[in-house]
Parts: C-alpha cells; sequence; structure tokens
C-alpha cells in the first residue's frame, strides 16, 4: 500500500511532531504521528517516530512493537564492520532503555553490547 502522503508533506508534519514534542506537547506529538501511520505510511521515518513517541510515554511494549516493525523494514544489523548512524544508535538506545524497564535484562545487556559494539565504527571494540 502506498502512503497518500508524499515525502515532502511527511517531512513537514514529522517537522511538527519534532517541534510539538520540544515543547512538552508529547501527547499531541504522538496523536499526529499515529494519524500518519493510521493513513498508511510505514515508512521508516513514522515507524521511528511512532516508537520515539511511546518511549516519551513510557510506553515500553509499544516501543518495541514499533522498533520490531522498523527492524523488519530496515534492518540494523549487517555484516562486517560498519558504523551506526545517530538514526540507529538511537534505535539502539530505545530497544535497551525498553528491555531494561520490561525487566528483560540480558536482552538489554545484549541490545547495549551491540551498541558499543558498533557505537563510533572508527575501528574494532571502539566505543563513543
Amino acid at each position: 500500500m502506498t502512503s497518500p502522503v508524499d515525502d515532502r508533506k511527511r517531512d513537514f508534519l514529522l517537522l511538527n511532531v519534532f517541534v510539538l514534542a520540544q515543547h512538552g506537547y508529547i501527547d499531541r506529538a504522538a496523536t499526529l504521528v499515529e494519524a500518519l501511520h493510521e493513513l498508511g505510511d510505514a515508512s521508516p521515518e513514522v515507524l521511528l517516530a511512532r516508537s520515539i513517541m511511546r518511549f516519551f510515554r513510557a510506553d515500553w511494549s509499544g516501543a518495541l512493537a514499533c522498533l520490531d516493525d522498523l527492524d523488519r523494514i530496515d534492518p540494523l544489523e549487517r555484516f562486517g564492520r560498519y558504523k551506526l548512524d545517530d538514526r540507529q544508535r538511537m534505535r539502539r538506545y530505545i530497544k535497551a532503555r525498553c528491555l531494561y524497564e520490561l525487566g528483560e535484562k540480558a536482552r538489554a545487556r545484549d541490545a547495549v553490547e551491540g551498541y558499543l559494539r558498533h557505537g563510533s565504527g572508527e575501528g574494532e571494540g571502539e566505543g563513543e
């Protein structure tokens, strides 16, 4: 299914989400992101925004579910040496924190180790 919202409009709406969230209007921002998703926009940008909004609302399992959807269409894992970009590092952090908050300490530890293993990308085992 294609999104009824083109890239330019999506970017504008996501900018509004960012501004609302920056000013503490998390519920308004979350409503806008959920509306975009309900319109059929399952782009990586919208899925990441949904996970962030759920994270801000302390909906740990909801944030993880959004990250799982995002991982299906835009996987984090790659083979060989690679450097995580800011967006990927944020995804790893959100996942680790959600797992920790849900009491899944071993999975949270694995997520943190993955984050540290690919943190800076400058060399083997270097972190930020």
